[in-house]
């Protein structure tokens, strides 16, 4: 099985005109159509995943100028460039998802995967002779991962997650259904030229109807009068079972309510104990005098944490991609200040210290503490300041 979709006539560079060939195994196909057929399912075409993607890089690109997008999956990410409805190219990147997630491979394999997404974009600007997107949507299943921040700094367009409200959704769609969910897009049509599209759905994978001879459709009706004969049966004895059982049912009910009835009597003859319910208003009073406690503990508490407010929210404005804060610690009585980190590069530690210096929460305070060192794998430069000088550079 095979089929053909143009080859975009403007990235040819006097090749003349191209198209490009899919190939699918028929064996694959027909188990996956007939999968789709026993779930109750119609199946109207068959494509890939490429063309799929590229009805949802096409949505992204409003203003015909091009857009990436770069799909991660289990084993491995997928990259196309759209621009105008035309997919350009499609490339696919070799990072698994484990090697991302995996602190001992986690650096090689962020930058092997910075590396394939520039490259991919260098042959679309040298070879196809396009402007590259000025940035790169990202759709991954896990989001606990700042993978945007972290791929941001090897590329020279921008990174960042999709907003799945810029589709007009609410919520994401599931990751491992995106090329299907895309596939059911419509794609925006492209300015002249032969539309991009295949289906690889033929004649010969759709079901057949065979006629129905006389002799077999009488063979048919036999059995299934035969068929209705034992169901009706089995109807007849199943209800003899259920009504068995709704009768023994009943009984119990029955005893039930009784037994009911006999405790209800019993807990109207008994009269309460003074000496419970004075020890019960004891116990009582003793719950309303340390709900009282508990009451002032807690306004003296934010009483005194109220002057948090403002530096958490002095540090939450002004962290930098590339830069983790570990342990923050803050002093209400004396305004001490200290902080632990990570970061990527030792410059970004004095670029984010002056950041706070310029946020009033922190105007007039001087860090006397500093060091600086590099973790012991050497992935990370770990950084503590402090405004206490006998703190030691140790928040």
């Amino acid at each position: 099985m095979s089929d053909v979709f143009p080859f975009p006539a403007d990235a040819s560079r006097g090749r003349g005109d191209l198209v490009n060939v899919v190939a699918a195994r028929k064996s694959l196909a027909r188990e996956l159509v007939d999968l789709v057929n026993a779930s109750g399912l119609k199946l109207t075409g068959i494509t890939i995943a490429e063309l799929a993607l590229n009805h949802l890089a096409a949505r992204l690109d409003e203003h015909q100028r091009g857009a990436a997008l770069v799909y991660m999956r289990g084993r491995y990410g997928q990259m196309v460039v759209a621009k105008d409805s035309v997919l350009y190219l499609s490339r696919r990147l070799d990072v698994s998802n484990d090697d991302l997630h995996d602190a001992s491979q986690q650096e090689n394999a962020v930058q092997s995967l910075a590396l394939e997404m520039q490259r991919s974009l260098d042959y679309y600007e040298s070879q196809l002779g396009q402007v590259p997107p000025s940035k790169i949507r990202f759709v991954t299943g896990n989001t606990s991962l700042p993978l945007s921040s972290m791929l941001g700094s090897y590329l020279a367009s921008g990174v960042e997650a999709l907003e799945w409200s810029d589709l007009g959704l609410e919520n994401s769609v599931d990751n491992r259904c995106l090329a299907a969910w895309s596939a059911g897009l419509v794609a925006p049509e492209a300015k002249g030229g032969w539309p991009q599209a295949i289906n690889l759905y033929t004649e010969e994978l759709r079901p057949t109807r065979e006629k129905l001879q006389a002799g077999s459709a009488v063979a048919i009706l036999a059995a299934t009068a035969v068929l209705l004969a034992v169901v009706a049966g089995f109807v007849r004895y199943e209800n003899a079972q259920l009504t068995d059982q709704a009768m023994s049912g009943q009984q119990q009910v029955e005893r039930l309510e009784r037994s009911v009835a006999e405790l209800a009597r019993e807990a109207e003859s008994r009269q309460p104990d003074p000496q419970v319910e004075a020890a019960l208003a004891r116990v009582n009073e003793l719950l309303v005098r340390r709900q009282r406690l508990l009451t002032q503990v807690e306004s003296l508490m934010s009483e005194d944490t109220a002057g948090f407010a403002a530096p958490l929210s002095a540090l939450a404005r002004q962290v930098p991609g590339g830069l983790w804060l570990t342990r923050i610690r803050l002093n209400a009585q004396n305004g001490d200040v200290g902080l632990s980190g990570r970061a990527q590069t030792g410059r970004l530690v004095p670029s984010y210290l002056e950041a706070l210096g310029e946020e009033p929460a922190f105007q007039g305070r001087t860090f006397g503490a500093f060091r600086l060192e590099r973790d012991e794998e050497g992935r990370w430069i770990e950084f503590r300041v402090a405004t206490d000088e006998s703190a030691g550079g140790t928040p």
